[in-house]
């Protein structure tokens, strides 16, 4: 959109956070806040600028989703969906969908919770025997395949169970049933074949825009090849997120061989972490817990040994870089406060642990001193109440998803949406964090101890994003100097009531000061 250097917010609110009262206007140039004030007061400062109208809504900073699976997620939206209630449904997606061309037939989000089991390759041969199969559960903890598709991967009874990972197999013959976890969902995933580069620009772009529609301005991306994507992207002037892009482990001495180092970039991209896994997720039941998932005598999986942590943590350090650890049960997350509290920390940004679904009571202080960001995803809380009781219990339970707690011990948090695993619409992270609600037969907050506010849960999509990017001082905050990052919403999120926050709508995204999205 053409648009002059200089642009005024009127005609409503603007919030600029940090502690700062709301003002009524605000006046932008070159990119970044230049003053904020009285309506009369900017429009003498900039009488020519473009206005754009809140027409009585309000601007807060732009909204940072601070885990995405960029590219997944891209990709994904152009791929088949199997994220439905039951199986059978599934699998007519598939076979409409297997009519419509040759080779792999790729598509994700499947849930056993709402399957009630993990699916089967002998279900798949039934709508596609001929063609390859393989679809993502909706956590992307697991893979399905056909019995097509296993055999071009190679996998048989004979195949080994690769480290941190499973391929899931019948008891009485060892034959694989058509779901590999973890480590082994990986294997698989590396053998897929790989869409071109254009294909895949023309996917981030378009899932640019819907992220710009929800009210986003930037994201920090786990995506493997999320940099190289990101940077074709920039160099075509396609890129308008701000992006915090992680690196994964298998790159961490060819990041340190380059001189990366965390804080590297410049406006648009900008070093991360080095990512790791800990452990798997709560709807594989393979997070990784100090004591048994209920019924059973399984603690889940341990992705990577404590000892292969500490020196990767100790190499990534030792080369400038911040470390962005997977944690999602309580002993995943116990490791890796362990690891992190005793790991020098680069000047530029943070340690991070991302997601820290189940951090018991004993661990709250102990996170809070540790100077360690918890990167959150309160949306999973809408999916993940009932699985967290049948599988945690509801005792163990009252350490899930501990926002209140960990904020209160000092822990600064950001929120993000885990995008594909759940809708990238940041409404439903602050839903989620505001209301906790139970099932629907129960009713009320579930562990209302954890209840965040709605003013705390915008912090935590703007202020929370810009500390563990290292941009605190230019981000996160409508302040004189930051970056023009704006999201405008019809009503105040601040001071909404946390049943209805959900419901707020985005009018307008402002990147650097232009305008990226206008309803």
């Amino acid at each position: 959109m053409a648009q002059s250097d200089e642009l005024i917010l009127l005609n409503g609110r603007v919030q600029p956070l940090g502690g700062h009262a709301p003002v009524e206007a605000a006046f932008v140039r070159d990119g970044r806040v230049v003053a904020l004030g009285t309506e009369s007061e900017i429009r003498t400062l900039a009488p020519g600028a473009e206005t754009l109208d809140l027409e009585g809504g309000t601007a807060t900073p732009g909204f940072t989703d601070a885990h995405v699976h960029w590219t997944e997620w891209a990709m994904g939206r152009t791929r088949v969906n199997v994220a439905l209630d039951t199986m059978g449904e599934a699998l007519e997606i598939v076979r409409a969908a297997a009519g419509n061309g040759g080779g792999w037939l790729v598509g994700r989000g499947w849930d056993t919770h709402l399957w009630g089991g993990f699916p089967t390759a002998a279900a798949l041969d039934t709508v596609v025997p001929d063609r390859p199969v393989l679809l993502e559960s909706r956590d992307m903890h697991a893979a399905w395949l056909n019995s097509r598709g296993l055999r071009e991967m190679g996998i048989t009874a004979a195949t080994p169970d690769p480290e941190g990972g499973e391929v899931v197999r019948d008891p009485a013959t060892g034959e694989p049933t058509g779901v590999v976890l973890e480590r082994a969902r990986e294997m698989v995933m590396a053998r897929l074949p790989v869409a071109g580069l254009p294909e895949i620009l023309d996917a981030l772009e378009s899932a640019q825009a819907e992220a710009h529609r929800l009210g986003l301005t930037g994201l920090h991306s786990v995506e493997p090849d999320g940099l190289d994507h990101a940077e074709a992207l920039r160099q075509e002037g396609r890129l308008r997120l701000r992006l915090l892009q992680h690196i994964p482990v298998f790159k961490l001495e060819e990041a340190v061989g380059l001189g990366l180092r965390s804080g590297f970039g410049g406006d648009w991209i900008r070093i991360g972490g080095v990512k790791l896994f800990l452990d798997g997720t709560l709807g594989s039941c393979t997070a990784w817990l100090r004591e048994p998932y209920e019924g059973t005598s399984d603690h889940g999986i341990q992705t990577l040994s404590a000892e292969d942590f500490r020196d990767a943590a100790s190499r990534a350090a030792a080369g400038g870089l911040a470390l962005t650890i997977h944690a999602i049960g309580d002993a995943a997350v116990e490791l890796a406060l362990d690891v992190l509290s005793t790991t020098p920390r680069p000047r530029a940004l943070p340690h991070r642990i991302e997601h820290v679904q189940l951090c018991p009571p004993d661990l709250w202080e102990r996170a809070g001193r540790s100077g360690v960001v918890g990167s959150v995803q309160p949306c999973h809380l809408l999916t993940d109440v009932e699985p967290a009781e049948l599988h945690w219990g509801y005792g163990r339970s009252r350490g899930a998803y501990p926002f209140a707690a960990l904020q209160s011990a000092g822990m600064t948090l950001a929120f993000g949406s885990d995008a594909p695993v759940e809708s990238i619409d940041p409404r439903l992270s602050l839903y989620a964090a505001c209301a906790r609600p139970s099932p629907p037969d129960v009713g009320g907050a579930w562990h209302p101890e954890h209840l965040m506010t709605p003013a705390e849960a915008v912090a935590a999509f703007t202020e929370g994003p810009a500390a563990a990017a290292g941009l605190e001082h230019r981000q996160g905050r409508l302040l004189p100097g930051y970056d023009a990052d704006f999201t405008v919403w019809d009503r105040d999120p601040l001071v909404s009531e946390p049943e209805g926050i959900g419901g707020i709508r985005c009018r307008a995204t402002v990147v650097g000061g232009r305008i990226v999205f206008r309803a």
